[in-house]
């Protein structure tokens, strides 16, 4: 009986460790990186109208050149929340896509703000700090 009772908890310990999440801070290397969405026309292709860098040190710059009259520009910090990557520490008031999904098949994030969806697309290396 003691042996059966042993074998179970060194079985549940093992297993225990089996499914164990990954700690973000060793995700964040292959998340980091700059993406965004460029113009499609050669005129407009002087600059992305929307973009956002996230950096090893999980710090971020964000900025929204979509609407002319709304230009936003942001930076802060980031982190990874189950698989999602969430921004943090921005400006109060300052309002942007907040939660970004990572996408499993390209390297593209992606978010919803009520009826407004973007899909940002890996343009840049990792940018370390």
């Amino acid at each position: 009986m003691k042996q059966t009772s042993t074998l179970v908890a060194v079985m549940l310990l093992i297993s225990s460790y089996a499914f164990t999440p990954v700690h973000s801070s060793e995700i964040a290397p292959s998340v980091a990186g700059k993406y965004g969405v460029c113009a499609l026309t050669e005129a407009e292709s002087k600059a992305c109208s929307v973009e956002l860098t996230l950096n090893t040190d999980n710090t971020f710059t964000y900025f929204d050149h979509s609407d002319e009259a709304n230009k936003i520009d942001v930076s802060g910090k980031w982190t990874l929340q189950e698989g999602d990557v969430v921004l943090t520490d921005y400006p109060a008031g300052v309002k942007i896509h907040r939660i970004w999904k990572t996408d499993k098949d390209t390297p593209c994030l992606k978010s919803r703000k009520g009826t407004t969806f973007y899909r940002l697309c890996r343009i840049g290396d990792v940018v370390t700090r």
